[in-house]
This record gives C-alpha cells, sequence and structure tokens, in this order.
C-alpha cells in the first residue's frame, strides 16, 4: 500500500500543495533517512527559540511546525498545531484537513481520519489527494469497497495516477478480485511503478 504524505515542510518557507508519494507495503509510514528526523526535530527547537513572540506565530509557524512533529511521528503535537493553523488560514483549507487526517490515520482514529478528509473534500470536491487519503484510512479500517470509490475518483481526477492504480489492486485483492487487481497493477506499471510489477509476476500469470 502506498501513503501519501500530501505536503511535506521542514520549516523551510511557506508549505505548499504539491503530493509528496511515500513508497510502503503493510500500512506503515516510511519516513525517510535519521537525518530528516534528527533535521525535523532541529527544526522544532530552533522554531520554538526563533518565534517567541507570539505575534509571529501565524498559520504558516504552525503548519510547518505541525509538519516537522508529523516526520518526528508525534502525531498528537501535530494534530494541535494543524488545528491552530486551521483557525489561522484561510486558504490552505483542504491541505491542513488532509494532513490533520493522516495525523488522526497514524493514531488509528480511522473516524477521524475520514471526517477530516470529509472536510477538505467538502471545501474543494476535485482535491484528489483527500480522496487518496480517505481511501488509505478506509482500507485501515476495513471498509474495502469505500477505499475502492475512493481511488477510483482519484483516477478520474488524474488517469495516470499510479499510486491510486496500485493501491485499488491492493484492495481488489483483499476481496479476492485477483482479475481486477491484475487490471489495475498492470496500469500501474504501464505508469512506470516497479513495485506493480513484480506484483502482475506474483499473482497474474494466467491472468
Amino acid at each position: 500500500m502506498k501513503l501519501r504524505n500530501t505536503a511535506i515542510s521542514l520549516g523551510v518557507g511557506a508549505a505548499t500543495a504539491a503530493g509528496l508519494s511515500l513508497l510502503k507495503v503493510n500500512k506503515d509510514l516510511v519516513l525517510g533517512s535519521t537525518a530528516v528526523v534528527v533535521g525535523a526535530g532541529l527544526m522544532v527547537t530552533l522554531r520554538d527559540k526563533n518565534d517567541l513572540n507570539t505575534s509571529t506565530r501565524n498559520y504558516e509557524y504552525f503548519f510547518n511546525r505541525a509538519q516537522d512533529k508529523f516526520e518526528l511521528t508525534d502525531y498528537k503535537e501535530a494534530i494541535l498545531d494543524y488545528s491552530k493553523a486551521l483557525e489561522l488560514s484561510p486558504t490552505q483549507i483542504c491541505l491542513i484537513y488532509s494532513m490533520r487526517g493522516n495525523a488522526k490515520r497514524h493514531l488509528s482514529d480511522f473516524d477521524g481520519a475520514i471526517s477530516d478528509q470529509n472536510k477538505a473534500l467538502n471545501f474543494d470536491p476535485l482535491y484528489a489527494d483527500g480522496y487518496f487519503n480517505r481511501g488509505i484510512a478506509k482500507f485501515q479500517k476495513g471498509d474495502f469497497w469505500g477505499a475502492i470509490e475512493d481511488y477510483s475518483q482519484v483516477i478520474k481526477i488524474n488517469p495516470k495516477d499510479s499510486d491510486s492504480f496500485f493501491n485499488r489492486a491492493n484492495v481488489k485483492k483483499e476481496i479476492k478480485d485477483i482479475k481486477g487487481a491484475c487490471e489495475d497493477w498492470r496500469k500501474a506499471a504501464n505508469l512506470g511503478d516497479q513495485e506493480a510489477k513484480k506484483f502482475l509476476q506474483e499473482y497474474c500469470k494466467y491472468t
């Protein structure tokens, strides 16, 4: 299962809505190198030292600090900062809700995660990362059909989203739809997904 962390910012400049895909199997987030985690910890410390004046603690400050804490897997504290950023930001509503939902998902609060992705999608029904992240939460909750619907929605918005084809294939495999899974792995592979090619070789020799 591939996880998509909607935006990663380590305290450098304003956050962007660009998607960052993180590769992982078995539902856990891969954080990357130890250097990234240590760097995030230093950024939290430096941010608190440098921004003692509360008047400078704007949306960008709280969102970036939440991102740093997310990288450190301090999801409870990240949620608090995402919530503060929501209070202060008039524009980045979808992004913040989606990231807060991701943090809740990592705490196994799947209903809370789905609720936050719903809120992001209420603001923008074409926000693809909202459907993608909601699909992950539904999958982990055991709502396989709901997850398939969400990945299908991402594919409607972006027909070249290989991650969504790959994840939808994995969900179909869970419900024993091997033919459907192979079709999706094949589409992901055709879009350049190397892991999908491995799954095709393992599961789809006779389909």
